[in-house]
């Protein structure tokens, strides 16, 4: 049995020298290309910068700019004028001198002379002859005023006597509890007898119909008229009713 081996290291030959040769030529020329094309570039950018520097923008040209115009600045309108104030006097009113207060009037009553007629003489028949008229004097009346009488102040009647009018009714209360009372009336009796201004002036004892049982009858009584000088009047009445009971 037989076994090829192979060596570890082979014999360099003809060809493996033209190979290895022609490697070496292949870089030379590689880096020998690559300086030219890195000579080429060096002088085309040596020879294009001045070129570069030719075509550089150029600066936009200065607007020219308008002058501002300063705002005009009026003047301030000039201060009123202001008129020197006079001082004023104080200008009191000249008053008297203070009056003394005079006493006070006494108030005693003063005598009036008593007003008699005055008895003239017999008067002469015939025409009156007027005699002349002072000027600016107002003429005399002929006959003077003559003032009412005064009215007489009637004086208060007590119990008038009644000339007609039923007696009051019992009230039924007072009649059911067997109580007594008593109501006194102030009113007016007219000239014609006639009563008017009722008013109750007192009851006792209250609650039980009294007062109201003698203002129905009294308002329908008649009473008799006082007279003056012959002529009926007015005058003012009281009157008292007792209710009692009789057995």
């Amino acid at each position: 049995m037989t076994h090829s081996s192979s060596p570890l290291f082979s014999t360099p030959t003809a060809e493996t020298g033209t190979v290895m040769t022609h490697k070496a030529f292949m870089r030379s020329a590689t880096l020998a290309g690559s300086g030219l094309l890195w000579l080429g570039l060096g002088y085309l950018a040596l020879s294009y910068a001045p070129q570069m520097a030719k075509f550089q923008i150029p600066e936009p040209p200065a607007i020219p700019m308008e002058p501002r115009v300063k705002p005009e600045v009026l003047p301030p309108p000039p201060p009123p004028e202001v008129r020197p104030q006079t001082k004023r006097e104080d200008v009191r009113p000249v008053t008297d001198a203070p009056s003394t207060l005079s006493e006070r009037p006494s108030t005693a009553p003063i005598e009036i002379a008593s007003s008699e007629p005055l008895s003239l003489g017999p008067v002469a028949e015939g025409p009156v002859v007027a005699g002349p008229v002072a000027q600016g004097l107002d003429p005399v009346p002929e006959t003077l005023p003559v003032e009412p009488d005064p009215v007489p102040v009637q004086r208060l009647i007590i119990n008038p006597v009644r000339i007609a009018g039923a007696n009051p009714i019992f009230p039924r209360k007072a009649l059911d509890r067997e109580m007594n009372g008593e109501v006194t009336l102030s009113f007016t009796v007219t000239s014609q007898g006639k009563v008017s201004n009722l008013v109750v002036i007192g009851e006792s004892p209250r609650g039980y119909g009294f007062a109201e049982a003698a203002r129905r009858a009294v308002e329908a009584w008649t009473f008799q008229p006082q007279t003056i000088d012959g002529i009926a009047v007015a005058y003012p009445a009281r009157y008292t009713i007792s209710f009692t009971l009789t057995e």
